[in-house]
């Protein structure tokens, strides 16, 4: 089929019908796409809340798998709290770990300083992972003159490419 060529700007004004299209790479983006378009779920980067509550009850020690990556993505996000907070001097500390080592630039601490049923945003300082990598939730509670904080969570947010 021989080529035709357009030198300047085209306007059509109604439906272009093309049986084929080979869009320029990086030309179409969020915007060029219509609301509803239904794209196939592996065409598109998903957003995943991952996370893990202890019951309504004292906070206890505990290292428990958070998220196993299944495409290269970036952790946007992690927080912790807990339904009632601390008293006294009891505290508790939440880290999350790829692999084994700390994501965070230092861990979240739940104590009497925080409010109840909100969420303490930790730094994230690692924030890139790959297909495979594996997340933890490590959770140290520290019993002191008080009490420890009740119903621990939390939450990470990560964005994993499409394939």
């Amino acid at each position: 089929m021989a080529t035709t060529i357009i030198e300047g700007d085209v306007l059509i004004r109604g439906a272009l019908a093309p049986e084929s299209f080979t869009a320029p790479p990086q030309s179409v983006s969020s915007d060029a796409v219509k609301t509803g378009a239904n794209i196939d779920a592996d065409k598109l980067e998903s957003r995943v809340y991952a996370s893990h509550a202890q019951p309504n009850t004292a906070a206890t020690t505990e290292t428990r798998s958070l998220f196993v990556a299944r495409r290269p993505g970036t952790v946007n996000s992690v927080i912790a709290g807990s339904i009632a907070k601390a008293v006294g001097d009891s505290t508790v500390t939440v880290d999350v770990k790829k692999n084994g080592t700390t994501i965070l630039s230092a861990v979240i601490t739940l104590d009497n300083a925080n409010t109840a049923r909100v969420g303490e945003a930790g730094t994230v300082n690692v924030s890139a992972f790959v297909a495979g990598d594996w997340f933890e939730v490590v959770i140290t509670a520290t019993v002191g003159t008080g009490t420890l904080p009740t119903g621990v969570f939390v939450q990470m947010e990560v964005d994993q490419n499409g394939l």
